[in-house]
């Protein structure tokens, strides 16, 4: 219990120390670090009830995708300023160094499964982006329906000169 709370304190701070190098105003800042945290949170709940890497991998990138998506709506910013910090919890480091680690021991077996489970990861936190992405894309053509609609249709009457 105690290296959870730890794991997700230390996500805070490196969410807001990502945030701080990439120039995020100052008034986002906490914004970001408290979705590193949530994102690490909902990760290690996941891990508890599903077995299965690419499942829960998956599942907390669409969380952190729609925390990122519901605050670029709420203040009017690019999703990504607020993606990138949250995901950084998400990233599986420890599997890649072990992936190295055993390529360089000459320990095939281990390697591989290091890979397989990076890899699984990867793929987990991908396809979660693409789907909230997706839906949210598809979200604001539907309720701002006509309003995003006209801007993808050509008009005519934009570069025709007035004749008197």
């Amino acid at each position: 219990m105690v290296e959870n709370l730890k794991l997700i304190l230390f996500s805070f701070t490196a969410s807001l120390g990502f945030g701080i190098v990439f120039h995020i105003k100052q008034k986002y800042l906490l914004w970001a670090g408290l979705g590193g945290a949530l994102t690490r949170l909902c990760y290690l709940l996941l891990m508890e009830f599903i077995d299965e890497r690419f499942f829960y991998s998956l599942l907390a990138a669409m969380l952190a995708s729609i925390y990122a998506e519901i605050l670029a709506m709420e203040f009017k910013m690019p999703s990504t300023v607020f993606l990138y910090p949250t995901i950084l919890p998400l990233l599986p480091g420890s599997l890649l160094y072990h992936t190295a680690v055993n390529f360089f021991l000459h320990d095939r077996e281990a390697m591989w499964e290091n890979a397989a489970n990076c890899a699984l990861a990867l793929l987990g936190i991908s396809i979660g982006f693409v789907i909230t992405s997706t839906f949210t894309y598809y979200r604001r053509v539907y309720f701002l329906g006509k309003g995003i609609a006209s801007h993808f249709k050509r008009r005519p009457h934009l570069g025709k000169k007035k004749s008197d």
